[in-house]
């Protein structure tokens, strides 16, 4: 059987200090998640935002998540697998 799949759509708010690493592609590769980027502005001076579509194993997606968090970047669901349409 395989694993359930599911797909969130959430904004991740990037603090100053985390606008020069490359945390979407660690946040790819180190729990299988598959992103599909919406709307994305990011500043060396201020910050920044990405609103994305992350799919993959409930479980990955859920300790993707919590990693974020860990590295400082704040996460904003948007709605579970079309659930609510874009709020940008």
């Amino acid at each position: 059987m395989l694993p359930e799949m599911e797909t969130i759509r959430v904004q991740l708010n990037y603090p100053i200090e985390q606008v020069k690493e490359p945390i979407l592609y660690r946040l790819v590769t180190k729990f299988n998640l598959i992103p599909s980027i919406r709307s994305a502005n990011i500043d060396f001076k201020t910050g920044g935002f990405i609103y994305l579509d992350l799919s993959g194993k409930k479980e990955d997606v859920e300790n993707g998540l919590l990693w974020l968090e860990e590295q400082g970047v704040s996460v904003n669901a948007i709605g579970l697998d079309g659930a609510q349409e874009w709020a940008i």
